[in-house]
């Protein structure tokens, strides 16, 4: 500590250990002031639960047995936001037991790597591969077993030999889940792209948390631009929340949205819970037709097991008559003018039952002898559905 006070006078280093969440937050935060510590020291409980991304060295010292726990160490620098390449250096004491099952597994790893054409221009294990590879081994080995033989075994012979069942194992699993994500049917990147458009996603969420909390008599107002006040029938304020994950992290008295906050996570349940003739909407239909737009959840199971989740749409007049066109146009009708119709799901209900089924065949989702599961999540009504 003395050595880094000298090179950061005035800045010192911050402790973070064992303790409330409070306490970890707290020097999480000091550390992340940019004129704060520019060094900290962490006992084992700062192996989750932290963001250091602002960081970018590593040391490690007192190696776990476990090494995923090294992994998990690495990933509080190593992740989304950071802008340098990680640094990360494993002090390690090579004429120890421990010691010498850290360098075995490593060896063991850079072999398993260079098989398969993982390593990188610096000789070292593609990180993917690493964490893949020592998950599986995770569920293989008992570490705190493995050290306890190692004991009366100081040449490692039988460690070694399990170890080297254990790794082949582990490869091996890796490679089924390798080659079970390479061959899902489908699968196409453009589905996803919809997702990387946060900033419209986090508008939606505000909408929909806005429109449910005056359902219970609540207002969820805005305030300035990120934030947003949750006030009761009282006119109280309750929290104070934020679309900004950084402000959430700096001011304690901000709660960040987000679909895993208890309030939020609360109302997104019960309205899910919603029974099918309660979540249509009766819209004005601009092309003159009446009929009715349904969207279903679909879950199908391939021939290798998997289970498949798609969403379809169907879109049909009141006679039956398939239209392709409000299909397409499915998000857009959220927008539009509200019609002052009943509505009426009876008809929708007797109606696509079978078009459903049809329109999976069709395009291949289900075989004939296919068993499948269709959820209707949400359905729109053109004009008066019942004409």
């Amino acid at each position: 500590m003395g050595k880094s006070q000298k090179t950061y006078p005035g800045q010192g280093v911050v402790v973070l250990k064992g303790g409330d969440h409070g306490t970890k937050l707290a020097a999480e935060k000091r550390f992340k002031q940019a004129d704060g510590p520019r060094v900290m020291i962490c006992t084992a409980a700062g192996r989750e639960g932290i963001n250091l991304q602002h960081a970018r060295v590593l040391f490690n010292f007192d190696l776990p047995w476990n090494p995923m726990d090294v992994e998990q160490r690495i990933g509080r620098i190593h992740r989304y936001g950071q802008q340098d390449t990680a640094q990360v250096y494993n002090l390690v004491l090579g004429d120890t037991i421990e010691g010498k099952i850290f360098l075995l597994l490593d060896d063991k790893l850079k072999d398993i790597a260079r098989a398969l054409g993982k390593l990188d221009d610096q000789g070292n294990v593609a990180e993917d591969l690493r964490s893949q590879i020592l998950g599986q081994l995770s569920e293989r080995v008992n570490y705190q077993q493995l050290y306890s033989q190692a004991l009366q075994d100081p040449e490692l012979k039988r460690t070694r030999l399990e170890l080297e069942a254990a790794m082949t194992n582990a490869a091996e699993a890796r490679d089924v889940v390798f080659e079970l994500f390479q061959d899902l049917d489908r699968f196409s990147l453009d589905d996803y792209a919809p997702l990387s458009h946060t900033k419209e996603g986090m508008s939606d969420l505000v909408r929909f948390i806005t429109a449910a909390c005056e359902q219970d008599g609540m207002t969820f107002q805005r305030e300035n631009e990120t934030h947003f006040a949750l006030v009761n029938s009282q006119g109280i304020q309750q929290s104070l929340f934020t679309t900004d994950r950084d402000e959430a992290n700096e001011n304690d008295a901000l709660e960040l949205i987000g679909l895993d906050h208890p309030f939020i996570e609360k109302l997104l349940s019960r309205h899910r819970e919603l029974p099918p003739d309660e979540i249509g909407l009766a819209i004005q239909s601009l092309d003159g037709e009446n009929g009715v737009l349904s969207i279903w959840l679909v879950e199908t199971h391939n021939d290798k097991g998997q289970t498949l989740h798609q969403v379809t749409k169907i879109g049909m007049d009141r006679n039956g008559k398939r239209v392709p066109a409000w299909e397409k146009q499915a998000e857009s009708f959220y927008q539009h003018p509200i019609d002052d119709s009943k509505l009426d799901g009876t008809t929708l209900f007797t109606m696509t039952e079978t078009i459903v089924e049809r329109e999976l065949k069709h395009r291949g989702i289900i075989k004939d002898d296919q068993s499948y599961s269709a959820e209707l999540i949400g359905w729109n009504q053109f004009g008066n559905g019942t004409d």
